[in-house]
């Protein structure tokens, strides 16, 4: 799987914005339903999960469903190394079987998923559609393809779009938009929920620092570092930095 967006150069302040959002609480609460009707009718759950990253997410989610670890099978798709090395050891304790963990989605296999996971992973992917399809086309007949992903509605996209007198660049990745006019050009019925989440931490230009290199990556320009800093100005509050915003979740439908 080709990404978009180098984690490599941002892990610290991906972790960061995972210390200091509810967004993966919010995510657990939107999907554990669905995923806890399903464990009532499935024998056995066989999982991918796309762009796993360190596998943080992915824990915080099994924690809470307890799934009887026998029934558990667990595919990874991760590009970074480093990242799927760590989701595959912080992972295998929920499973007694062997965890599979690639770089990218072998076209060679005939392996069918009750379930398949890209929880805000689809931004950085260059073929929405062809990936979209592909995994959609791996699902079981009664599979389900689950997707977390913000719109340009969503607080973060409207930071970077504030950024465009500076760095001259719209917003340079898939949105929730774009998945909607995917799933219409290709026909798959879904539903969508609306996640509600907060970021907030303590305002300080090394705080600030952290977001803004998580949201902006290696297009962040330090030439125009003190400009990026004030575009958190609006959402000071008594000392704290506090960014209320959404995104939505999807569940996509195999067509029979």
């Amino acid at each position: 799987m080709i990404t978009t967006k180098d984690f490599s150069t941002i892990y610290a302040d991906y972790a960061f914005f995972e210390a200091h959002s509810t967004e993966a609480h919010a995510d657990v609460e939107g999907y554990l339903p669905f995923l806890r009707r399903r464990l009532k009718t499935e024998a056995a759950l066989r999982w991918l999960d796309l762009g796993c990253g360190s596998g943080n997410f992915t824990s915080k989610l099994l924690t809470r469903l307890q799934a009887p670890p026998e029934h558990l099978h667990l595919t990874l798709v991760e590009p970074d190394a480093g990242y799927r090395q760590e989701a595959q050891a912080a992972l295998q304790r929920f499973t007694t079987n062997t965890i599979n963990a690639w770089s990218t989605m072998p076209t060679t296999i005939s392996q069918r998923y009750d379930l398949a996971l890209a929880n805000h992973v689809l931004y950085y992917v260059p073929d929405l559609c062809g990936v979209v399809e592909q995994i959609v086309h791996r699902l079981k007949p009664r599979g389900r393809f689950l997707i977390a992903m913000a719109g340009r509605d969503n607080t973060l996209a409207h930071i970077w779009e504030s950024s465009h007198p500076l760095l001259g660049q719209p917003l340079p990745y898939h949105t929730a938009e774009n998945l909607e006019e995917v799933l219409a050009w290709l026909g798959y019925f879904y539903h969508k929920q609306r996640i509600d989440y907060i970021v907030r931490f303590a305002d300080s230009e090394q705080n600030r620092l952290h977001l803004l290199r998580f949201i902006f990556a290696d297009h962040f320009d330090e030439r125009y570092r003190r400009q990026l800093l004030h575009l958190l100005q609006p959402y000071q509050t008594a000392g704290d930095i506090v960014i209320q915003t959404h995104h939505e979740q999807y569940q996509i439908v195999p067509i029979l």
